[in-house]
């Protein structure tokens, strides 16, 4: 799945615990140095992907993905298709993949998490998914949900 790569660079930080990766992510494809065009890069698709939850898009990240957008080429293959080519490095590469995948419809099953903000695939036939996990964030969602259901009883008058 090509998304997949767009995947490990927005999860290249655990936003929720703090935990940052994204040295790592670069030194594997080459790109050390270029911390700063690939945080940029990795927040404006974190925001990207928020809206196919239903958040708002930043602006700013549009901008942002729009410049990196430049260094892309879009051409029609012989078959009448779509074909989006990376330019130079791997940043290039995720970003061809990311509007690949928005030309082939599969782009709004990337989403992140409401309550951790981690980056994950959508498998769900409807497409309704909205936790990375059901077993950790769905869990902690759910059950903050009943401890203020039960707030709520325990504070109405009888």
């Amino acid at each position: 799945m090509p998304l997949r790569q767009v995947q490990l660079l927005v999860n290249s930080v655990d936003v929720h615990n703090h935990v940052e990766w994204l040295p790592e992510w670069l030194a594997q494809h080459g790109l050390a140095g270029e911390e700063e065009r690939a945080a940029a890069l990795r927040e404006a698709f974190r925001n990207l992907i928020l809206a196919n939850n239903g958040l708002r898009i930043d602006p700013h990240a549009i901008e942002i993905i729009n410049r990196a957008a430049e260094r892309v080429t879009v051409a029609l293959d012989v078959a009448g298709r779509v074909r989006i080519e990376p330019a130079e490095d791997a940043l290039d590469e995720v970003v061809a993949i990311a509007f690949s995948a928005m030309v082939d419809g599969t782009w709004p099953r990337l989403k992140a998490c409401r309550n951790c903000r981690w980056c994950f695939y959508d498998y769900s036939p409807n497409r309704s998914a909205t936790w990375c996990s059901m077993e950790l964030c769905g869990n902690r969602a759910k059950t903050r949900a009943y401890r203020r259901r039960r707030r709520r009883l325990r504070e109405q008058p009888h």
